[in-house]
């Protein structure tokens, strides 16, 4: 009954939502591009209730420029002088969370090696590896080829049971303080039981994590003061036509 009425207040939301739009003229009105007036990032909201957030030009972070727009979705009049930013679900769209794990049997055999692979150089994120859960089998890196102790990390091997470790990995971005990534904090990709008797080198392909992905922001409804037909508050910053 709960998530019925949820999905009920939502479509009533978006029908409210598009209701403004079409009826008042604020469509009119807001649509165009904005420019911040404190960096060269633009906001483009079109006639047909969607929007672009353009990446700043020579802003400094390497690769950034390869990534034309950071975040792209639907945007509404929610009041007269109020609209809101709703971002398409990228992660549905590009399958950043896509892995391909390898198992071998390779080097020695009292560690496990494990190796990622991204789509390119760009990984501004530590991994994250815990091992069967427990708060102190876990270990926090920069590198992408790690050397893991058996005896230290993994539960040893009886007689009688085959040597599978509960293994989980994520990705985890420490933007603490920074004023772009900062939608996303933890990329959780897998949870695998793994006999690391038989298999102790793994190598995990992550295709789709670029920094297009990772850049990504996502908007939940967020709020935009729009301040007369040629300027917008949002985020401290004045944008204008």
């Amino acid at each position: 009954m709960k998530i019925q009425l949820l999905i009920i207040l939502i479509v009533l939301t978006q029908l409210s939502c598009e209701a403004q739009n079409d009826g008042n003229g604020s469509i009119d009105r807001i649509n165009g591009t904005y420019k911040s007036k404190s960096s060269s990032e633009k906001l483009e909201l079109k006639s047909d209730g969607s929007y672009t957030l353009y990446n700043p030009i020579g802003s400094g972070h390497f690769e950034i420029e390869q990534c034309n727009y950071s975040s792209k979705g639907k945007w509404c009049s929610v009041d007269t002088n109020l609209i809101e930013l709703t971002s398409e679900n990228y992660y549905q769209r590009q399958d950043g969370f896509h892995y391909e794990l390898k198992k071998e049997n390779r080097l020695s055999k009292d560690s496990l090696y494990i190796q990622v692979k991204f789509p390119t150089d760009f990984h501004p994120v530590k991994l994250g590896i815990y091992f069967n859960n427990e708060v102190d089998k876990k270990l926090f890196t920069d590198s992408t080829f790690i050397k893991i102790l058996k005896s230290k990390y993994l539960l040893r091997k009886t007689s009688n049971s085959v040597n599978r470790n509960h293994i989980t990995f994520s990705l985890n971005a420490n933007v603490t303080g920074a004023t772009l990534y900062k939608s996303r904090i933890l990329f959780e990709i897998f949870e695998e039981d793994i006999d690391t008797e038989q298999y102790n080198y793994l190598t995990i392909n992550m295709p789709n994590f670029d920094l297009c992905f990772f850049a990504f922001e996502l908007y939940d409804h967020e709020l935009v003061h729009v301040k007369n037909a040629n300027q917008l508050i949002w985020g401290g910053k004045i944008w204008e036509k």
